[in-house]
């Protein structure tokens, strides 16, 4: 007797509720077409983070986002170009996925300003994403800002 395990999710209906969450293992092409092959009914890619939108084209970004480079640790920006391999690169690794897979491909953004993610969110549409995820945040380091001001 066989077991249906179709499952509902974001509107698709997965063959089964195992979904590879972000990872290393959801970032690399052979590793993706044989975590399908073991079975994963979707995978999701790794996020893109709004720094590094701004590293790639700071025009796009709102300029309350824009870090000041005398104040900061440019460390962090470095290790930036090398995670998801930048914009660009996310956004053909997600194509080859959907055209490699058959299984559904889900991309992530991770922002902190209103609106500065859009173009890039049409983007990932473009590129055959099956959903976006889409993480707001906001760093509340302000001891004086109630959790309700924050809200």
């Amino acid at each position: 007797m066989a077991v249906d395990l179709r499952t509902p999710y974001l509107g698709l209906t997965l063959g089964n509720p195992v979904v590879v969450s972000a990872c290393p293992l959801t970032s690399e092409p052979d590793v993706a077409l044989r975590l399908q092959e073991l079975g994963a009914a979707a995978l999701s890619l790794p996020s893109l983070f709004e720094e590094q939108l701004e590293q790639a084209e700071p025009s796009t970004v709102a300029p309350s986002f824009r870090m000041d480079a005398g104040k900061q640790d440019l460390s962090y920006y470095r290790a930036l170009q090398h995670y998801n391999r930048g914009p660009q690169a996310y956004l053909r690794y997600l194509a080859e996925s959907k055209q490699r897979l058959k299984i559904p491909v889900f991309a992530s953004l991770n922002g902190t300003t209103a609106g500065a993610w859009v173009r890039y969110a049409a983007q990932i549409e473009d590129a055959g994403a099956d959903a976006l995820e889409l993480n707001m945040y906001y760093v509340a380091a302000d001891a004086h800002i109630t959790g309700q001001q924050v809200e």
